[in-house]
């Protein structure tokens, strides 16, 4: 449906770098990364606000990379909304139809049964100032969605709402999505939105394109440190790779003091970090032992309270590495663990770990 191919854009002194992706038709793709990593560059570059230096950007196999904006088809919901406070909510979600000259009898359809999904339908006399912002947030997907679009853009619409209404709203966009096939490329630095919304994502960092693929694969298997860092995680030991042979390395952690075989190839002296999450660190004792495929170490247990689980720190030496592992309360009940325990014991499977060259 939307294929980004080598695209390179600037906006001031900032330079987006080649990037390359594709989005299936039905799909939802999100673009990630942190602030200033040219997440909105690249949205407005596939929006034709943004002038693209190099690359190509097809949509639906049309090259649209020189188009101008209103010849795109494309809906659009900014961060800030862009509603039109002079206008009421009716004239708004029209507002994108009207504007394209689609002709009424093919948007009514559609736009009613958005109006209907939405539950805007109350709201359509009213004017934008009077409306919370859970209710401006539905007028705006409407809106953007009204003249039948082949793509939506999503530029982190949701980051001013509480959480509550984040997660409705996420599902009403999933809903969307289900309903009307909708293909949706959603621009956010917030993972876990990323993650409920998205079948696949792009990790950009500082301009590059660091890594782009189905979003299991990205979580569980950062391709690089800056991808690791972004996503938060913190069990990342620095190791050395001494032997390589039949697409497995062995890498000797000297912090951990354990040997791990995994899937890669790198030359012998490579310098790497291996990493995991932190729910896939397990609990083992007498009555729990090691698995196959397991390294095992201990340490001194500290368990952060997080309500409904709890995060617990290992302390393999003081003053040394820490591994980090998620775990509810039952389960830390079940091995009897307490703030401060010493001689705890953790299982690190090796099918669950990354490894990422040392940057």
């Amino acid at each position: 449906m939307l294929e980004i191919d080598g695209l390179i854009a600037r906006a001031g002194g900032f330079r987006l770098e080649g990037v390359s992706l594709l989005v299936g038709e039905g799909e939802c793709h999100a673009v990630l990364g942190p602030s200033g990593s040219g997440k909105s560059t690249l949205l407005h570059a596939v929006l034709g606000t943004l002038e693209v230096a190099a690359g190509r950007v097809r949509l639906a196999n049309e090259d649209i990379t020189t188009l101008p904006v209103e010849r795109r088809r494309l809906g659009y919901v900014p961060q800030q909304l862009g509603l039109f406070p002079h206008l009421s909510v009716r004239d708004n979600v029209l507002y994108s139809a009207r504007a394209r000259r689609v002709p009424e009898p093919e948007y009514r359809p559609l736009l009613d049964r958005l109006v209907e999904i939405t539950g805007i339908g109350a709201l359509l006399d009213r004017s934008i100032a009077t409306l919370s912002g859970g209710e401006r947030q539905r007028v705006a997907l409407v809106r953007a969605l009204a003249a039948n679009p082949r793509l939506v853009l999503l530029d982190e619409p949701f980051t001013a709402l509480n959480e509550s209404l984040r997660r409705e709203l996420w599902w009403l966009v999933k809903d969307l999505q289900r309903e009307r096939g909708l293909t949706v490329m959603l621009v956010t630095h917030d993972l876990t939105e990323a993650f409920f919304l998205a079948d696949d994502i792009t990790v950009l960092i500082e301009g590059r394109q660091e890594q782009s693929g189905d979003k299991r694969t990205i979580f569980r298997h950062p391709a690089s440190f800056a991808v690791a860092r972004f996503l938060g995680l913190k069990n990342l030991f620095p190791a050395t790779i001494t032997a390589c042979a039949e697409g497995r390395i062995i890498a000797d952690c000297p912090s951990l003091g354990v040997t791990f075989r995994l899937s890669g190839e790198a030359p012998a002296g490579t310098p790497i970090l291996v990493g995991l999450r932190p729910e896939d660190v397990a609990l083992r004792d007498a009555e729990h032992p090691p698995r196959e495929g397991e390294r095992v170490v201990s340490g001194k247990a500290r368990i952060i309270d997080l309500g409904a689980e709890a995060v617990m720190h290992l302390e393999t030496t003081p003053g040394g590495p820490v591994v980090e592992l998620t775990a509810g309360w039952r389960t830390l009940h079940r091995f009897r663990l307490e703030d401060g325990q010493a001689g705890v014991t953790v299982a690190l499977p090796e099918t669950e770990m990354f490894w990422v060259k040392a940057s």
